[in-house]
């Protein structure tokens, strides 16, 4: 196959997605624009059902929540095991890249609903192993419900404590404004992504058809069936909507079985791990969270290796 060809291609292919990726993320941003707040300022955040609010929250396909959730985490507000959850439910590009390709019905739905359930395993597991390990209970600042003052009398006084009214960061660290909704972001977005699809698409067309050849590509791969968690989860460690572009590509051209795809978009969170490692937080805790990615995003790629999807 001749280069010219190659590129048509993966024009071609990448041109079909972007209706997809558009409606996808203009209902995303939505979604953002509508309850993200709500989401932030809601009490269940903070009690025993937050892994699986959270959980229920992270698997909207976008990298955002991550980031917010992190930012949430970081102010104390969210605990350890909710954070984790967000973490390991999110799909980042995956749905969006599977939803163009109706033939992948079954591994969407299979997907979502594994990544939902172990999410929320590894969020309450998460907060049990945290407090044995730390010998105390997982953290959570709540915010009282009034704010006491006293005038120069001395007269007490009780304020309402003021709600937080807007998220600082979105998707890609965007500013959410709850007053306006931005229609440019999921349009840049869907570009960025689709470019990414290009390049991807593009590249893995001259390695498979001309460099190497699909037939020895997709022998090494199936050579490598053990190692295949592995690579994936350490190529979903790359803190990039990249990595699962890659990821699902790699998938969708036969190349890599869905137990690795499941375990390499667990680890992959996006944003919200470089937001994470930039907070003031104990290293301890950081590590905790990544090393937990790590160990949950390992044990899944290998259980669901058999899985033939």
């Amino acid at each position: 196959m001749a280069y010219w060809e190659v590129f048509c291609e993966a024009v071609l292919d990448s041109l079909k997605m972007l209706p997809i990726l558009l409606v996808v993320y203009f209902l995303i941003e939505f979604i953002e624009y509508k309850w993200a707040v709500k989401l932030q300022n809601n009490r269940l955040l903070r009690g025993k059902a937050s892994p699986a609010l959270a959980a229920l929250v992270g698997s909207v396909p976008q990298c955002g929540f991550s980031v917010v959730a992190a930012d949430l985490f970081a102010q104390g507000i969210i605990p350890i095991g909710a954070l984790l959850s967000v973490f390991i439910a999110t799909s980042d590009e995956a749905l969006p890249l599977l939803l163009a390709h109706p033939q992948s019905w079954l591994a969407i739905i299979v997907l979502i609903i594994a990544k939902i359930i172990i999410a929320i395993f590894a969020g309450y597991l998460a907060n049990a192993t945290y407090r044995l390990l730390h010998h105390r209970k997982v953290v959570i600042n709540v915010q009282p419900a009034h704010n006491e003052t006293h005038d120069e009398e001395g007269h007490h006084h009780e304020h309402e404590a003021k709600p937080i009214t807007a998220l600082h960061d979105g998707c890609c660290h965007h500013h959410l404004d709850t007053k306006r909704f931005d229609w440019k972001h999921p349009l840049l977005h869907s570009l960025k992504i689709w470019v990414f699809i290009f390049v991807v698409s593009l590249l893995f067309g001259f390695v498979a058809d001309i460099w190497i050849g699909e037939d020895r590509l997709t022998n090494f791969l199936t050579g490598s069936f053990w190692l295949q968690p592995l690579v994936s989860v350490l190529v979903g460690l790359i803190p990039n909507c990249a990595a699962s572009v890659v990821l699902t590509e790699l998938y969708l051209m036969g190349g890599l079985q869905f137990g690795a795809l499941l375990g390499g978009l667990c680890v992959n969170a996006g944003l919200g791990v470089i937001f994470l490692l930039r907070q003031k937080r104990l290293w301890s805790e950081k590590l905790f969270v990544i090393s937990w990615l790590i160990i949950i995003s390992l044990v899944v790629g290998y259980s669901f290796l058999w899985l033939a999807i």
